[in-house]
């Protein structure tokens, strides 16, 4: 009999509980990775995404060589793969890591956990992020968070004795089941190596800087830590990279804000994990209808493809299609502008910046998509006016032109506001279909008027119990600015 590893968003050898665990128990040990086409079909996943995977895959492979292991990489339903593999190799245990995910891998888990029970098959799994299964108490959530993040990381083994003599199926992974083509030329590599680099150069050197330079999209790239990516699909731990963090000196407040954003992740996981209807409908039950009577599919494309005719926005939505990344701000911005000026029901724009962030973790983008959009109910609405946002963090137009070639010669004074130049044609950029600040104050009166019609704040009160923060904040001596709007890293 074999012991099972069953690979998912946990694409490394350290810190690995399931690795870990499968090496103790005497039995030869199969690592799987099974390539789900139904998973890659879906609105919220791209090929972009699957190339950073099978980048982490292949590094991945080599790790496991190093200590005797081998990789196993499947095509189709994991049930089928598991099936073939019990027929030769009977699984005493399968291990696994717990993933917080969509709808459709909540479906999956629990089809294979029911296949393992139905044939006596000892299931292994272990948490990977402080986010916690079961009836969750917030007001102590915080102290379990701590103490599991603070526990020691755990050793990768030394030896594994594999089933298999040589990796097999690596090949599938030049092969793309998917049916999009959202292919980001500028995406980091998901390697191993590659994430140890960013961190170690994030560390040393770029974290100085972190504080004031991950709001503006001119500096965000190099200012953010960069480890989103890696942290979603496990290439590292996000107990490593807290760890890590904690073992270094370095400048005292931007190593707290970065802290205090590793911390939140797990914050924001659990709320889908505690709820998996988040990436369906509107958290608060009195929203679910709040701007349901209407979809503008033109709207949509025109935002989807950068070309709603305001400059900050499409450019950032351009940049966004090369890289697959964009800094926390922006994205916010994104959303908010598709939700409260073109009035759009949050959920097919939610779908769509899924696939284009290579760096898609649903317990994060879910959350924070429906707090930018004005559906949860006990946060305040975050209305950006992207005309001053680009005055503000793009002020020569820069960025702007760099993305928008279309716009090199117009003047810097109409950059921001090129439907006031009367030099362009309509032909070569497109007028906005909606002024941004006229749209901005009509969204304010329609979302305040729902609110006063359909909001009870009996269902405010269950939202704000089972997913509000209960970390106190201290005193603000003046208003601050979105000041939850936490970072992607």
């Amino acid at each position: 009999m074999i012991s099972l590893v069953w690979l998912k968003r946990d694409l490394r050898i350290n810190d690995h509980a399931p690795i870990h665990f499968a090496a103790q128990s005497m039995r030869p040990v199969l690592c799987l990775y099974v390539i789900e086409p139904e998973y890659w079909c879906l609105d919220d996943t791209s090929e972009r995404q699957f190339r950073f995977v099978a980048q982490a895959l292949r590094s991945l492979a080599t790790q496991l060589e190093r200590i005797g292991g081998r990789l196993l990489v499947r095509r189709g339903e994991v049930c089928d793969i598991l099936a073939r593999i019990h027929l030769h190799a009977p699984i005493h245990t399968l291990y696994s890591h717990q993933e917080t995910g969509n709808s459709w891998t909540y479906s999956r888990d629990n089809q294979v956990f029911s296949w393992c029970r139905e044939r006596s098959i000892a299931i292994a799994t272990y948490r990977q992020q402080a986010v916690f299964r079961g009836a969750i108490e917030r007001d102590h959530w915080q102290t379990k968070a701590q103490h599991w993040l603070k526990q020691p990381q755990l050793e990768s083994p030394t030896h594994l004795t594999s089933l298999l003599s040589h990796h097999d199926g690596l090949a599938l992974l030049d092969h793309y089941p998917g049916n999009d083509n959202l292919i980001a030329s500028g995406a980091q590599h998901g390697a191993h190596a590659c994430a140890l680099a960013t961190q170690q150069s994030f560390l040393a050197t770029r974290m100085h800087y972190y504080r004031g330079g991950i709001s503006s999209v001119l500096s965000a790239p190099t200012r953010c830590s960069r480890l989103s990516p890696y942290l979603a699909y496990g290439v590292i731990s996000l107990r490593e990279s807290i760890q890590s963090l904690g073992a270094i000196k370095g400048p005292a407040g931007h190593k707290r804000a970065v802290l205090a954003r590793l911390h939140w992740h797990s914050h924001f996981v659990q709320k889908l994990e505690s709820e998996p209807s988040y990436c369906e409908h509107a958290v608060h039950r009195d929203l679910i209808h709040l701007r349901a009577e209407q979809f503008d599919q033109q709207q949509f494309l025109a935002w989807c493809q950068g070309q709603t005719g305001v400059p900050f926005i499409d450019a950032c939505m351009r940049f966004l299609h090369h890289y697959g990344w964009i800094n926390f701000r922006m994205r916010a911005m994104l959303i908010a502008y598709a939700s409260y000026q073109l009035w759009l029901d949050w959920r097919q724009p939610a779908a769509f910046l899924a696939a284009q962030f290579v760096d898609y973790e649903p317990g994060i983008h879910y959350p924070q998509v429906q707090m930018q959009s004005g559906c949860t109910g006990i946060n305040p609405w975050r209305m950006y006016n992207p005309v001053t946002q680009g005055q503000k963090y793009d002020p020569h137009g820069h960025f702007i032109r760099r993305w928008l070639p279309e716009l090199s010669k117009v003047p810097s004074a109409y950059v921001h506001t090129p439907w006031l130049y009367n030099g362009l044609s309509h032909d070569t950029y497109p007028h906005p279909s909606v002024l941004p600040d006229i749209a901005l104050r009509q969204a304010k009166a329609r979302i305040a008027d729902y609110y006063q019609r359909h909001v009870n704040s009996r269902e405010t009160a269950r939202v704000g119990h089972q997913h509000g923060s209960r970390k106190r904040q201290p005193k603000a001596t003046r208003k601050t600015k979105s000041s939850k709007q936490l970072g992607l890293f």
